[in-house]
């Protein structure tokens, strides 16, 4: 009979690490280019103006969202 070991994997969230990543350096992008006149998030209208605060906290939320054991 042929021994086999069961391998269990564990999920590391990469992918949304990666995602909230993008969001935050978008944010960070997005901020440093109003200075420079650019409007990156122009279709948004008004909001426009609180773009880099949104996508900077989704991106955070997204990175921090898996060390849901630890106290914070």
């Amino acid at each position: 009979m042929r021994k086999t070991k069961k391998v269990q994997l564990e999920n590391s969230g990469s992918v949304k690490q990666a995602i909230g990543f993008l969001f935050v350096a978008f944010a960070a992008i997005d901020f440093i280019s109003s200075y420079a006149g650019a409007n990156l998030t122009s279709f948004l209208g008004g909001v426009s103006a609180f773009s880099p605060i949104i996508f900077g906290t989704i991106g955070w939320f997204l990175l921090n969202s898996d060390k849901e054991g630890e106290e914070r």
